[in-house]
């Protein structure tokens, strides 16, 4: 008996202990971890503005991914084919996300253009509907966090727009929503309405766009830009001329100044200054 007390004991402590921190790489500003797919490894790209889990088809091969329907799907830079695929296992942080779908579409455009490393998945929001993460970009570290512990940082609620969930903050004085965009690893982007009814002018252009291809875009200066408290002023933004465009999409030019506790499931953010 007290031989299982022990046990139990252990058992009881072995749970209590918070998840360790994982590596996390940045490159080209964006954020990668190690995952498995149908149980082969990889390294993968995280963003959590993207609506399903991508998969290139040189990979999918490799996965045992096969099938599907054929479809094309629209990206922020334009339209592309793609297959809808049932039934694939996928595994990050040791969570067992078993998504409903996974989109296989070729990413060697965009990871030779965007990216800029071979990039074989992206892994989608499903990753932040199953666990509140906690990712700190400038220490280069994710972990899953308890719901049980009270987060660091300011919390915001989190709206969905067209499938992407967006943070308050305060444009030019004015309250706006933004794009919780961790898939962004370039400029802050404004919506061509925004950016009009704040008057900003043009300063430049610069190529953009994710799946789907190259577009131009308008490059303007926020003068002053308000997230979670924090100012950040003459910020450099790409005007986004998509009409389902939200107020704004924040990457990770701005999100790595903060330690980020994400809970879609919960609709909260928290975001902390990040000292140093």
């Amino acid at each position: 008996m007290k031989q299982m007390i022990r046990s139990l004991g252990v058992l009881l402590f072995a749970l209590a202990v918070p998840a360790a921190a994982e590596p996390l790489a940045i490159h080209n500003g964006r954020l990668f971890v190690d995952a498995r797919v149908n149980g082969v490894e990889t390294e993968a790209l995280l963003d959590s503005a993207a609506e399903a889990t991508l998969i290139d088809p040189e990979f999918a091969r490799r996965a045992n991914i096969s099938g599907g329907t054929a479809q094309t799907i629209r990206g922020s830079g334009g339209s592309t084919s793609a297959l809808i695929v049932e039934g694939v296992q996928i595994e990050v942080l040791g969570l067992d996300l078993r998504p409903e779908v996974v989109v296989v579409t070729d990413l060697s455009e965009l990871s030779k253009r965007l990216i800029k490393r071979p990039t074989n998945a992206v892994i989608g929001r499903e990753f932040f509907d199953a666990a509140r993460v906690r990712i700190d970009i400038g220490g280069g570290s994710i972990v899953l966090a308890s719901r049980d512990d009270p987060p660091p940082g300011r919390e915001l609620p989190l709206t969905a727009h067209a499938g992407v969930e967006a943070l308050p903050v305060v444009v030019g004085g004015q309250m706006a929503q933004a794009e919780f965009d961790l898939g962004n690893g370039s400029e802050v982007l404004i919506s061509r309405a925004l950016a009009d009814k704040l008057k900003l002018a043009v300063v430049g252009q610069k190529a953009g766009g994710g799946i789907g291809g190259e577009v131009r875009r308008d490059i303007v200066v926020i003068p002053l830009l308000e997230v979670a408290g924090t100012d950040f002023r003459e910020v450099r933004a790409a005007v986004d001329d998509q009409p389902s465009a939200n107020d704004l999409n924040l990457g990770t030019s701005i999100l790595r100044h903060f330690l980020i506790t994400a809970d879609f499931k919960d609709r909260r953010v928290w975001l902390e200054p990040r000292k140093g």
